[in-house]
């Protein structure tokens, strides 16, 4: 099946394109200008030194101020942008319609605890179209909770939980959906390997896989 890409990686894709059109647009002004002044205005035999006004004109005042509230607005534009890309810290979903799944990450591994009490280490199943909020701590050192595909992320720290969520997109049948889960946030030795698999499953396949364990019967990936 093919991975559909989550909505929130769609937004800061596109964000991420008209920032980048931006700055190539503002960085190619810029170059050309310095060329142009630089050929035009370079120094020449007989012609008298240049000697720069202490003072702008009315004309290079305007032009002055027309520049910076141009640069203003598309700053300000950016980080309105941004903040709106940012909904965890503003709109948390309802816990009682969210799957709660505790997260503890560790030298060099995350290991998942489900309601009930069932453990998965490595990896992590999930429903299809469901909001599920990970509850994201540390063992020893400082991680990072890094959903790749879903661009967000989240420190896991000792003897604090941070919350993240995201919605997983629908999936019909025994079809599965597969995402990666890395620490961003260098932990150690081995942190480069320190990952997991997470898997969307259909509802009645998440719910025949979660009925099937037990909280001592724990799962780990290879």
């Amino acid at each position: 099946m093919d991975q559909p890409i989550p909505a929130s990686a769609v937004d800061w894709n596109n964000f991420f394109d008209l920032a980048t059109i931006i700055a190539i647009v503002a960085m190619s002004i810029v170059i050309a200008a310095m060329i142009i002044f630089t050929i035009k205005y370079r120094e020449r035999k007989g012609q008298l030194r240049f000697i720069p006004e202490i003072g702008l004109s009315k004309s290079r005042a305007r032009d002055a101020v027309i520049f910076a509230a141009i640069s203003i607005i598309l700053l300000f534009s950016l980080t309105i942008a941004g903040e709106r890309l940012t909904p965890n810290a503003r709109f948390e979903p309802n816990v009682s319609q969210s799957l709660v799944i505790s997260v503890s990450a560790y030298q060099w591994d995350f290991k998942f605890e489900y309601p009930n009490g069932v453990n998965t280490t490595r990896q992590v199943f999930l429903p299809a179209n469901t909001t599920i909020m990970f509850n994201v701590t540390s063992e020893d050192v400082m991680h990072n909770f890094y959903l790749v595909q879903y661009k967000v992320s989240i420190d896991a720290i000792p003897g604090r939980s941070n919350v993240i969520w995201i919605t997983t997109p629908p999936v019909t049948g025994n079809n599965t959906l597969s995402y990666q889960i890395v620490c961003k946030e260098l932990c150690g030795e081995y942190h480069t390997f320190m990952g997991a698999n997470m898997t969307v499953l259909s509802l009645p396949t998440f719910n025949q896989w979660l009925n099937n364990q037990t909280s001592s019967n724990s799962t780990s990936g290879g």
